[in-house]
């Protein structure tokens, strides 16, 4: 393999640099929420730029500090890891005028969702940033990048309710898988099968299911090498199997609460009695000790209250599920 395309570079660089105009590209950085979160492998990158040099410039924004990367983050580490110190403006590197942050993300987006290299989980996380970080809708962003509403809460889902440990056993093996694709050849150029590689309408599913379940289903399905049918067909018993469970919890707190709630009503039932009992007793004081009250007043009141007495007696000790209190 003949590496005359780094050679050039790395002799433009050094003795044609006060030709053109350049940027070090030590001033150049990717930014932490660029929509490419990792490199990945760029063996292959590195072969191409070394043997025919950069094919596609290096799209940056100018900031306080230099610059960041808007499209390009791997063709730059690349040209780091080879040795290049210098970029030609207009050439390796494109200044962008001035525009606003959302602009920029929207652009690594839209530079990024149509390649092979780009993983669905972080597809779906810029698509969380643009929405909640810069106002973007969903649908908006479905109809801009020509994908369907649900392709775009898909990987939404996936961003969003897929655990953090299983986001990043998905990417390690979609790594893994594409690696061993790249490499696993025999000399008649057959491709060699791969290893395992989960569908991703399958893991779009696992992200349904409740947290504390993802990761074990992820790990069955893998260590079965389930198909498609197969998987979406277990997931389903599980969620079956969760709302089962869902429904008995609800029906226990439900209970639970019941019995709260007649502890209560058991409670309050026994103060009311209580002050009863004392009401009774202040009045049978008061009355006793009254010479100058209306005493057929008092009667008259007295039976009256014994008939509403008489009254809830009887519909308590007639009530079945009351006998207990009688």
């Amino acid at each position: 393999m003949h590496h005359w395309g780094l050679v050039c570079l790395k002799t433009r660089s050094k003795s044609n640099a006060s030709d053109f105009l350049t940027i070090h590209i030590k001033r150049i950085s990717i930014d932490p929420t660029h929509i490419r979160r990792n490199v990945k492998d760029i063996k292959e990158l590195k072969s191409t730029i070394a043997d025919v040099g950069l094919l596609q410039p290096i799209l940056v924004r100018q900031t306080n500090r230099g610059y960041t990367v808007v499209d390009g983050a791997r063709r730059l580490e690349a040209l780091k890891e080879l040795g290049i110190e210098e970029l030609i403006i207009g050439k390796d590197v494109i200044v962008e005028t001035a525009e606003t942050e959302a602009d920029e993300k929207f652009k690594q987006l839209i530079a990024n969702v149509q390649r092979e290299d780009i993983n669905d989980i972080e597809l779906g996380h810029a698509f969380v940033a643009l929405n909640e970080g810069y106002g973007y809708q969903f649908k908006e962003m479905a109809e801009i990048i020509e994908k369907t509403p649900h392709y775009v809460a898909a990987k939404v889902g996936l961003a969003k309710r897929l655990v953090p440990v299983v986001q990043s056993m998905v990417i390690s093996d979609w790594q893994s898988a594409k690696c061993s694709r790249n490499t696993s050849r025999s000399d008649i150029d057959d491709v060699v099968p791969g290893p395992y590689l989960m569908n991703v309408n399958v893991i779009e599913d696992i992200a349904r299911l409740p947290a504390e379940l993802q990761q074990a289903a992820y790990e069955t399905i893998k260590d079965k090498e389930m198909d498609k049918k197969e998987a979406l067909r277990y997931l389903k018993t599980i969620k079956e199997d969760a709302e089962v469970l869902k429904m008995a919890d609800d029906v226990k707190g439900h209970m639970q609460a019941c019995s709260e709630e007649d502890e209560g009503h058991e409670k309050e039932l026994k103060r009311y009695l209580k002050k009863i009992d004392r009401d009774l007793e202040k009045l049978s004081v008061t009355i006793k000790a009254g010479n100058d009250i209306d005493r057929r007043k008092v009667v008259s009141a007295l039976k009256a209250l014994i008939e509403r007495l008489n009254q809830l007696y009887s519909e308590v000790n007639n009530d079945p599920e009351n006998k207990a209190l009688v």
